[in-house]
């Protein structure tokens, strides 16, 4: 049975038409006498209301829990349309200038997403992701990407903006690096799921550069109690 954040089991929202403020409720005031009073106004605005006519933020076929790869074009759909979804990871993600802060969003037979905040200065090691395709989705600010060859060296660096969707194949070698002034927001995709992470060898690494290079992998019922946790906004 895969492990989906509370937040991705909502329908997509789409654009509406504005709808008008709440009419005041009447209410006794001391000693009987009737007042009004203004409903709070709801924290999702007219353009993000929900529509039952939509497709869900993750379709099925990514939910299996047979094991199996997704396509690259899948991962990239599903990081990009997940990023999108601005109500989705907004109230969630956080950006700590201690560590890199992070939390799964959905883990299956076929695919484990994360949702990643980085603050200005903040990167990983240089890693592979164990033979697993990749995709990577900008929601918010700017990333470097230091892409490497066989050998850990860096051979070239692209700069990923909002709206950027990169996918990497399985022998994908990289660093991902905010140094932007500005903190980021990133929707990870891996397919297969939970496949171990290789790091360039120890004696290659550069001092103080002890961020882990993604999620550690997470017995299900911790990850689960994780969601739950950020959530609820604690």
């Amino acid at each position: 049975m895969p492990l989906i954040h509370p937040a991705l089991i909502h329908p997509a929202l789409v654009a509406s038409a504005p709808v008008p403020p709440p009419a005041p409720v009447p209410v006794l005031a001391t000693g009987g006498a009737q007042t009004s009073v203004q409903p709070p106004v709801s924290l999702i605005s007219s353009s993000m209301r929900p529509s039952p006519t939509v497709s869900p933020l993750v379709p099925e076929r990514f939910l299996a829990d047979e094991t199996r790869q997704l396509s690259l074009p899948d991962l990239r759909g599903l990081a990009a349309g997940l990023a999108a979804a601005e109500y989705v990871w907004r109230p969630l993600v956080r950006h700590d200038p201690r560590q890199r802060w992070y939390i799964r969003l959905l883990l299956s037979g076929v695919v484990e997403v994360w949702l990643i905040g980085w603050y200005p200065g903040q990167q990983t090691e240089i890693h592979d992701h164990g033979g697993a395709l990749g995709a990577l989705a900008v929601a918010e600010g700017i990333l470097d990407e230091d892409e490497c060859g066989p050998d850990w060296a860096v051979t070239r660096t692209r700069r990923h903006h909002a709206g950027s969707h990169p996918g990497f194949g399985a022998d994908h070698v990289h660093r991902v690096v905010n140094r932007g002034h500005g903190a980021a927001t990133t929707i990870h995709a891996y397919s297969p799921p939970e496949l171990p992470l290789r790091y360039r060898p120890a004696d290659d690494r550069q001092p103080n550069r002890s961020v882990p290079a993604a999620p550690p992998a997470t017995p299900p019922a911790v990850a689960l109690g994780q969601a739950l946790t950020a959530g609820a906004g604690v």
